[in-house]
């Protein structure tokens, strides 16, 4: 690497780490789902998140959660300690794209996909929320960069890689499908010097089938003993439908198949349409660019998926796509590259290409959070700071950050046992009462909120909202 390329890599990881630490430092309140995860790691022992499934209608990875419980136990409960292992995530990522674009000598170019993981909004959300994606992320671009490699592979290795990924990030998986799968077919390739061609071949092919079945093995015992459970859940498959595949039908619903579909170079490159355009179309033109061997590595864990989801297995919802970041980006990146050379000739292309993805990178908007971390929940000041005196009756939305702020958190009451929903309506007069709602986006808790507000002003009691941005407070006098 060249004196100014280093130079500008590590301006680079400078820029892009600082922001991904002030972010987890601002230690943002959890919010509802995170919330429910770090109540299972307080409640389970370490053996239990490989044997038996989540609580609170959750699932993750049981040796992210294992890490996770131990950062809890070690540091406190806290919401930075909580937090770590997605921001080791983040970090597996970075140098995951680093080794990936080294291996496919990317020159100036392998700063483009790190630059796309550190503009990334959403990336920048989940390094530094208690929830497995970043992992996600961080395994797949370890695992491509491995497959990368050039040489006769060390199947060993593997499997054991395999076996620990597969436990560490769900859907490492559809990763290790593309990996054994390019390996399988494209051995001749790296075979041909070999002068026992067809001995060399037969025994390397068959030791990436036993190595597959291992890995497949090791993802049975995880499915049955953790994700099927999970799958079987009504209110998880009801919830996550909008972002399934439809499967043909009399009146096919294109706009939610055009809407899925388009999500994906979305969550890669931007929300503007220059961003989903430009970048789909450089990752494209990397794509036709790279070997076989390359081209099922980056195209079968998203084609799997896709598949997957069309029969009601996987959701395609943003956050459990971040496996497939490293691919388009990586793509994107090769096609840039091609295309950068192909405009050298001309005296104004390559800057206007530059300058396309300038504007590409800084459409995110991301460096606002340098000086206002992210935030997405009122939790903490919703569960703490309430008046003495008052019943508090936390609705459905609001119990699980409100039993992490006074029974988890090293700043609560620790109380021992933990708190449960309560309604209004289920109480005996006279009394004085709060209740707690969070999450009032959602229509139906905000209805909640109303009608119960509704109800106590009709039964004499006196009404007063403590209204904050997502959630609200409202304290009933009812003597």
């Amino acid at each position: 690497m060249a004196g100014t390329q280093k130079i500008t890599w590590w301006v680079l990881l400078l820029a892009g780490g600082t922001l991904w630490l002030i972010n987890w430092w601002a230690a943002r309140p959890l919010f509802l789902d995170e919330a429910n995860v770090v109540r299972n790691l307080y409640d389970l022992g370490f053996i239990d998140f490989f044997l038996r499934p989540l609580m609170h209608e959750q699932y993750a990875p049981p040796l992210y959660l294992t890490v996770a419980k131990a950062c809890g136990e070690v540091f406190g409960y806290g919401e930075r300690a909580l937090r770590l292992p997605a921001m080791l995530g983040g970090i597996m990522g970075t140098y995951g794209l680093w080794l990936a674009a080294r291996q496919l000598r990317l020159g100036w170019w392998a700063l483009l996909p790190v630059a796309l993981l550190f503009v990334n909004p959403t990336v920048l959300r989940f390094v530094g929320e208690v929830k497995p994606y970043a992992t996600d992320l961080g395994v797949a671009a370890l695992l491509i960069a491995a497959a990368l490699r050039p040489g006769k592979k060390n199947l060993f290795l593997w499997g054991v890689a395999g076996v620990i990924a597969v436990w560490a990030s769900l859907p490492a998986v559809f990763t290790l499908a593309a990996v054994g799968l390019a390996n399988l077919l494209c051995t001749r390739d790296r075979a041909k010097s070999v002068s026992s061609v067809k001995t060399i071949l037969t025994a390397e092919r068959w030791k990436w089938v036993l190595t597959g079945l291992w890995w497949a093995l090791s993802f049975a015992l995880l499915y049955f003993l953790l994700l099927r459970p999970s799958l079987n859940n009504d209110y998880l498959h009801d919830y996550h439908l909008r972002w399934m595949i439809p499967l043909p039908q009399p009146d096919y619903p294109w706009a939610r198949l055009f809407a899925i579909l388009e999500s994906l170079p979305k969550l890669a490159f931007g929300f503007t349409l220059l961003a989903i355009l430009f970048g789909t179309a450089t990752a494209v033109v990397g794509f036709t660019g790279v070997t076989r061997h390359q081209k099922i590595l980056f195209a079968v864990p998203l084609a799997v998926v896709l598949l997957s989801s069309a029969f009601g297995y996987y959701s395609l919802m943003s956050r459990l796509l971040f496996f497939t970041l490293p691919a388009w980006w990586l793509l994107a990146a090769l096609g840039s590259k091609h295309i950068y050379a192909w405009f050298r000739p001309h005296s104004y292309w390559p800057y206007l290409f530059v300058g396309a993805w300038v504007v590409v990178l800084g459409g995110t908007n991301v460096r606002r959070h340098y000086l206002t971390p992210m935030t997405f929940s009122d939790s903490r000041r919703l569960s703490t700071g309430i008046e003495p005196g008052y019943r508090v009756l936390p609705h459905t939305s609001a119990l699980p950050a409100y039993d992490y702020y006074q029974r988890i958190h090293p700043g609560g009451d620790n109380e021992k046992t933990a708190p449960k929903v309560a309604y209004l309506k289920h109480q005996a007069p006279p009394g004085r009462f709060v209740g707690l709602y969070d999450v009032l986006t959602a229509e139906g808790y905000r209805e909640r909120m109303e009608q119960d507000s509704i109800w106590a002003t009709e039964r004499g009691c006196k009404v007063r909202i403590e209204a904050m941005h997502h959630a609200a407070r409202v304290y009933y006098d009812c003597e």
